[in-house]
């Protein structure tokens, strides 16, 4: 709390009644660097100060607060009752009293037992310290008491950036609340050119932020980069709800370690401390500025290393929805304009989680077209497919050189050349003007072409399709009822 003085405090889950004072928590101070060492104890009180010294008066015949300074009241207890203090102290230092004194909520009170230390030998003493100390608060609360891990043993393994920070990190999952687990493709991912690079990721949310090491972390990361079907490099990360400058405080308070400007570790320090020189550090809009803490090793210290899937070492996720589970069909299907997309929609129904249908189109505008807005099917959470980041689903009628058609597909966060792309990487093809689609001379006989009904826009990808006359529509609201 200050120099030479600590304190614990435990708050209570539900407000203990007693003799007809709420009691919301416990509170303990050990004020021994100071000129009269004391310790003080007691309880958080739903009342007013005044209001306490009244009950307590009333259960104890006789007693009587008197005012002090800073509007507390003080009770000092029966000299009888009292241990005798050491005669070497000072009468004036030796006391053992009751105090109320007003807590930071002006509605709500601290009553404290206050001992000079000559009254409280009966204490244990530290055999670090040499000196008497309370008891841990946690011992007098067991229920409080986290989870009997060194959380600092997580984060030791983490700054080290070594593969056997794994399998630290599913001995200590206990201490994670409940997990949201997301597996996504790079959209850069080429799956037809089998020399291509490609990179997988998983993204692990946890219900709420994680207290460790003085980081609050509130995701997790993970990379594995493959070339010609085997892994080459591997990647971690923490995403910590504070900004880069904040994280590297922290890691230096606890390892003493510094960073650059661009927060990557000085070289005077590599070597020198337990953080490795492959760990970073980067902003991270979520949407406002957090960081990432990166592990990066290099190929040598992840040889023959494989990497466990999130579930592996979090356990199931038991928080929904689900990730696509046949991403590939679906996409498939979407991008050759196919009839089984609506098939292959409703097999991944519980992939889009909660939805809400909005009679607008939301970021996605098409210029002329004269029909009223369409159904939008808006996502909980952006949902990832074959590299694609989808936000929502849109259906429209449109009228094209006089003949009506139908404009449906999804709608995603990323520009029309980044949707383009993806495409081109996920089908092994390429767009050439006036020639349509054609095969890349890098795919193999995977590869395919999308239709020429398919459609690119801002924050748009899907088809425009016939509609046959009289032909009656699925509402776009009735794909997505569970």
């Amino acid at each position: 709390m200050s120099d030479g003085v600590t304190g614990q405090t435990i708050a209570f889950a539900a407000p203990v009644d007693v003799g007809g004072l709420s009691l919301t928590g416990y509170v303990q101070f050990e004020a021994v660097g100071i000129a009269v060492p004391h310790f003080t104890w007691g309880f958080e009180v739903e009342r007013r100060v005044s209001d306490v010294a009244k009950a307590i008066e009333g259960m104890l015949p006789g007693a009587r607060f008197v005012a002090k300074d800073g509007g507390a009241l003080e009770l000092k207890l029966d000299a009888q009752s009292v241990p005798q203090g050491d005669a070497s102290v000072a009468p004036e230092d030796s006391y053992r009293k009751i105090v109320v004194r007003q807590a930071n909520d002006p509605s709500r009170s601290l009553v404290m037992c206050d001992a000079s230390k000559d009254r409280m030998a009966e204490l244990t003493t530290d055999e670090e310290t040499g000196r008497r100390r309370l008891p841990d608060a946690e011992d007098l609360f067991p229920s409080a008491r986290r989870p009997a891990v060194k959380t600092n043993h997580v984060l030791d393994a983490f700054v080290a950036c070594k593969p056997s920070f794994f399998e630290v990190l599913k001995a200590e999952r206990r201490i994670f609340p409940r997990v949201r687990i997301e597996p996504w493709e790079s959209p850069d991912n080429a799956p037809h050119i089998p020399e291509a690079e490609k990179t997988y990721n998983e993204t692990v949310t946890f219900e709420h932020p994680v207290e460790i090491g003085g980081l609050r972390i509130v995701r997790f990361f993970q990379r594995k980069t493959v070339q010609s079907g085997e892994p080459t490099r591997f990647a971690w990360a923490l995403q910590v709800a504070q900004t880069p400058d904040g994280a590297a405080r922290a890691i230096a308070a606890q390892y003493g370690a510094r960073f650059t400007y661009y927060w990557s570790l000085v070289d005077k320090d590599v070597g020198a401390t337990p953080v490795s020189q492959h760990l970073t550090l980067r902003s991270y809009f979520d949407p406002d500025e957090q960081a990432t803490v990166t592990c990066a090793p290099d190929e040598a210290e992840t040889k023959d290393f494989r990497l466990p899937e999130a579930a592996e070492t979090f356990g199931w996720a038991q928080l929904g929805p689900p990730p696509v589970g046949r991403g590939n069909r679906l996409i498939n299907a979407l991008l050759q304009c196919r009839a089984d997309f609506f098939e292959a929609l409703g097999e991944e129904k519980n992939a889009f989680g909660k939805v809400a249908f909005k009679q607008a189109a939301g970021p996605y505008r098409k210029d002329g077209d004269a029909e009223r807005a369409p159904m939008r099917v808006a996502f909980e959470k952006p949902v990832y497919a074959s590299g694609f980041t989808l936000t929502g689903y849109i259906q429209r009628r449109v009228n094209v050189a006089g003949e009506m058609k139908l404009r449906w597909g999804f709608q995603s966060p990323d520009g029309m050349s980044r949707i383009e792309r993806t495409t081109e990487r996920r089908t092994g093809s390429v767009r050439v003007s006036g020639k349509g689609w054609l095969f890349d001379l890098e795919t193999d006989e995977t590869g395919y072409t999308p239709s020429p009904d398919l459609e690119f826009d801002e924050g748009f990808l899907g088809c425009t399709t016939p509609l046959a006359s009289g032909m009656e529509l699925l509402k776009s609201g009735d794909l997505f009822l569970k």
